[in-house]
């Protein structure tokens, strides 16, 4: 089970969430109000280990509650909806 996320990194259509030494990738998109970035919406079930495996809900659970973790501990992270 992953314990934290470490880094996030993301691109128009992509988040990969680093946990130590494990990847999770999934697909998304950015989400726009007026014309401004206003959120990004991942795609639960695109999401998966490096290796191609896909996260269980239970693991998509988890990796959301440590998503709000990673958010709340930053000041400087600008947040985005899953």
């Amino acid at each position: 089970m992953i314990e934290a996320i470490t880094k996030i990194h993301t691109t128009s259509s992509s988040v990969t969430f680093e946990c130590g030494n494990i990847a999770v990738i999934g697909n998304g998109e950015f989400r726009a109000l007026s014309g401004k970035v206003d959120g990004f919406i991942l795609y639960a079930d695109t999401l998966r280990y490096e290796n191609g495996a896909k996260l269980s809900r239970d693991e998509q659970g988890n990796l959301k509650c440590l998503y709000q973790h990673f958010v709340w501990n930053r000041e400087d992270f600008i947040d985005w909806d899953i």
